[in-house]
């Protein structure tokens, strides 16, 4: 039972009034044998035992003053129970919550096509372009990044990876990771892409492992991957071929690697050479037969001040079996992304360059434009259509992307004109040897 104060004080007097009582009754005993020294002597030991006991209760009634009904429930439930607390159980997740960074946006977008009849009665429209949600972080020498991404009427996982920090220059990544390939880390410069990034071959994830080795200005990168994506269908980021399309190829157990060494290393002005290889097994879902795809690519990306500059040429080809009678060319293999399946050529060549500015000012809130342009095109090795099933011949498709960014703290707009001639049917222009202009802006908030 916990004392008041007031009892306490009662039981303090108490009990000094009872060794007070007992300590003269003791010593009016003891005098007339022990003599008056005796006496004073017994006094003593008693009034210093007598302190003790009143020193003693007054810690209690101190402690007893201190203490409130919660905390003695909390006292009582630790007593009776020795299993952990609910922060305990979960302490190695909110110090790894303490660590992380959680990113993400959120973007509208307009858009106004020259071939869409409703964009020109209407000057275009507005609409829900994404909503990205991110969380990244480190723990000693573990490293994770997540990202996943909302869109009008679909949504996919972007990446996601654990990482190991082997040394300061050693790093392998498990998970759902960028490819080694190309210019890192998109390839291209501007908000739209570039036609190697609509084929898969620049900015892509892929579900293995990935070791990274950083020392100066040498960069070298392997990776393995089991699978193209987490999945067969057509609802992700980067470009790969389809498993479930009517074609039904899927690239399976892939090697890649890239080198890259940087001159001006450390410096405001950079350029990086690089070169990359992937290849390895492409699986048929309809025949269950086995091809193979390989990929090479060489690459130049500069950074001079304020001007940046991206080059590359890439060779590949796709061997695959396919099944007959699906109405589609073997000189093309279907793709997907974004919940979109389209035909680039089987076999061939891509070119893309790219050059930007980037200038910071005071205006008002915007504290910085940059501008830039990409441009790229496909060169065939045979007889492509990116409509028809790929049956036909076409010119080389080709795409430029010119337009600015404007950014104000957390805000950003992208400005855009997009011409396409022959896009591999991504862009829903009409494949007439002809170009076409899609004008688009988005607009976002970053957090």
């Amino acid at each position: 039972m916990r004392l008041t104060p007031s009892s306490c004080q009662v039981r303090s007097a108490f009990l000094a009034v009872s060794v007070s009582t007992a300590m003269w009754a003791g010593a009016a005993q003891a005098a007339p044998q022990q003599g008056d020294q005796a006496t004073i002597e017994a006094l003593r030991a008693q009034l210093e035992q007598m302190q003790q006991q009143i020193d003693r209760l007054e810690r209690q009634q101190s402690t007893a003053s201190t203490r409130t009904p919660e905390s003695e429930n909390v006292d009582a439930n630790a007593q009776s129970s020795d299993e952990p607390t609910l922060a305990q159980e979960n302490s190695s997740a909110i110090k790894m919550l303490k660590k992380s960074t959680f990113t993400g946006s959120l973007e509208l977008g307009y858009v106004g096509n020259d071939w869409d009849e409703a964009d020109k009665d209407t000057a275009g429209d507005v609409n829900f372009s994404k909503f990205i949600l991110g969380l990244s972080g480190e723990d000693g020498d573990m490293s994770y990044s997540f990202q996943y991404r909302f869109y009008d009427g679909y949504r996919f996982l972007h990446h996601a990876w654990a990482g190991y920090d082997f040394s300061e220059n050693d790093t392998v990544k498990l998970g759902l990771v960028q490819t080694p390939f190309g210019n890192m880390d998109y390839g291209y410069l501007g908000w739209y892409g570039n036609l190697p990034y609509l084929a898969g071959f620049n900015d892509n994830q892929n579900a293995g492992i990935k070791w990274d080795h950083n020392n100066g200005p040498w960069s070298t990168s392997l990776a393995f991957f089991k699978s193209d994506q987490l999945g067969d269908g057509n609802e992700h980021y980067g470009a790969n071929p389809v498993g479930s399309s009517d074609q039904g190829n899927t690239e399976e157990n892939q090697l890649a690697g890239r080198v890259a060494y940087t001159f001006g290393h450390g410096t405001d002005y950079t350029t990086e050479l690089n070169a990359s290889l992937k290849g390895g097994q492409l699986y048929n879902n309809n025949t269950n037969d086995s091809g193979s795809s390989w990929q090479a690519a060489l690459g130049m990306s500069g950074s001079y001040g304020n001007w940046l500059t991206r080059f590359q040429a890439t060779a590949y080809e796709f061997d695959a079996e396919n099944p007959a009678g699906t109405g589609i060319s073997d000189n093309v293999i279907q793709i997907g992304a974004f919940g979109f399946n389209y035909l680039i050529p089987a076999k061939g060549e891509m070119y893309s360059a790219s050059l930007a500015y980037s200038m910071d000012l005071e205006w008002g809130p915007i504290e910085n434009v940059y501008f830039y342009n990409d441009f790229s095109m496909i060169d065939p090795s045979d007889d492509y259509s990116p409509a028809n099933g790929g049956f036909g011949d076409v010119d080389n498709p080709m795409l430029n992307d010119l337009g600015f960014k404007l950014t104000a703290g957390r805000y950003y707009a992208w400005f855009d004109i997009v011409t396409n001639k022959n896009g591999l049917g991504y862009f829903g222009s009409p494949i007439d040897n002809g170009w076409h202009t899609s004008v688009q802006s988005h607009f976002g908030l970053t957090f």
